[in-house]
């Protein structure tokens, strides 16, 4: 990241598209291309550039991570916008050290959520549908479960990215 003000600017910047791209995803349960592939496809050019003329190595990490998050995506783990948002993130954060605060916090914001899910709706009901799923054969979400069971929570992916910018970074 830049020092001085160039430096500030991008972080503003960046949190700035973070937080737009969450409250999109909240109020409209998607998110569109337009906010995301800019960032996505610029950050990955940038983490090429570096790699070409000041020997970074940024790039590697990046692209695997892209090819793991294209993996999850197939398998519906995550809808087709929160795949490219983690995509513009570890284009832009091609570290370890980022990977670590981001399986944390994802980990710290998510658990509660998830409790509150399946606790809400009865856990023993969710843990016939889960053990009825596994006897058809259906281990994996579908589409049609992501679309239907998916909730707006890119905030959530969102929040390491501004934690990493603004502490980190």
């Amino acid at each position: 990241m830049p020092a001085g003000w160039p430096g500030l600017v991008l972080k503003i910047g960046i949190t700035v598209w973070l937080v737009t791209v969450s409250a999109w995803d909240r109020l409209q349960r998607r998110i569109p291309n337009a906010l995301v592939l800019p960032v996505m496809f610029g950050a990955l050019g940038w983490q090429i550039w570096r790699a070409l003329f000041q020997n970074e190595k940024g790039v590697f990490f990046a692209l695997a991570a892209w090819g793991i998050l294209f993996s999850l995506w197939q398998l519906h783990f995550f809808g087709g916008g929160d795949t490219k948002l983690l995509m513009a993130l570890f284009a832009l954060f091609p570290t370890a050290r980022f990977l670590l605060l981001f399986c944390i916090i994802v980990l710290v914001v998510s658990l509660p959520l998830l409790a509150f899910k399946y606790f809400r709706r009865g856990w023993r009901e969710k843990l016939r549908q889960v053990h009825q799923r596994a006897r058809q054969g259906q281990i994996l979400p579908t589409a049609e479960d992501l679309q239907r069971e998916g909730r707006p929570h890119c905030w959530s992916l969102a929040l390491p990215g501004v934690i990493y910018l603004w502490w980190l970074c």
